[in-house]
């Protein structure tokens, strides 16, 4: 009796603490998968790594160094996001020429990108399989005519990417995600650090 007891008072707390830590565990974006790495070039023909850019958040896109339109849209909700966010490390807006482009092409996407007030980097390579490679890493879906899907990915200061996005979300939805990102690299430190490990295990679990 007295051991069936005991049970059942074991089992009650530790379904509160459960429960509790659902409720208290902060929001968090899920660790995705790791990054890929990739060496491409900026429009001045400087080698960039992906080990380079550890340290920070990362926005990266992809299409055409020559998409137009397209890309002023996109440009302009991305820097909005980036903008409306204060991040400890910063955030860098990179965006990944999807076929093999010339330096004077991603200087002028790169001056396009930048008049909404935050600066690109564009990088890209004159060597098709290396960009190939890249995308492939990143999961960007492929069209029927060779052009890629606008994806948008967010990559933490670690190298694991913590968002997808395969519809263009809003500028507010970006950036509370960001907010989000920010908060966990600022706070997970200490014992607040195993609350936020909770919060990954009931979001990937549960």
């Amino acid at each position: 009796m007295v051991r069936r007891l005991a049970l059942i008072v074991v089992l009650l707390l530790a379904t509160l603490s459960i429960v509790w830590s659902a409720l208290a565990a902060p929001r968090v974006l899920p660790r995705l998968r790791l990054a890929p790495g990739f060496g491409l070039e900026d429009p001045s023909g400087r080698l960039v790594s992906s080990d380079s850019l550890r340290g920070q958040i990362l926005i990266v896109t992809f299409g055409s160094a020559e998409c137009g339109a397209d890309c002023a849209s996109r440009g302009q909700l991305l820097a909005t996001a980036a903008a409306g966010t204060e991040t400890t490390g910063g955030v860098e807006l990179i965006w990944i020429a999807s076929e093999s482009a010339s330096r004077e092409k991603l200087a002028a996407l790169s001056e396009t990108l930048a008049t909404h007030g935050q600066p690109w980097l564009v990088l890209g390579s004159s060597d098709q399989r290396a960009l190939d490679l890249t995308l492939s890493g990143f999961r960007v879906p492929r069209r029927p005519d060779g052009t890629v899907d606008p994806i948008i990915v967010v990559v933490d200061p670690l190298g694991i990417v913590r968002a997808e996005y395969r519809i263009e979300p809003s500028p507010a939805v970006l950036a509370r995600d960001l907010e989000a990102l920010e908060r966990e690299i600022r706070e997970s430190q200490g014992m607040r650090r195993y609350l936020y490990e909770a919060a990954h295990l009931f979001r990937c679990y549960v």
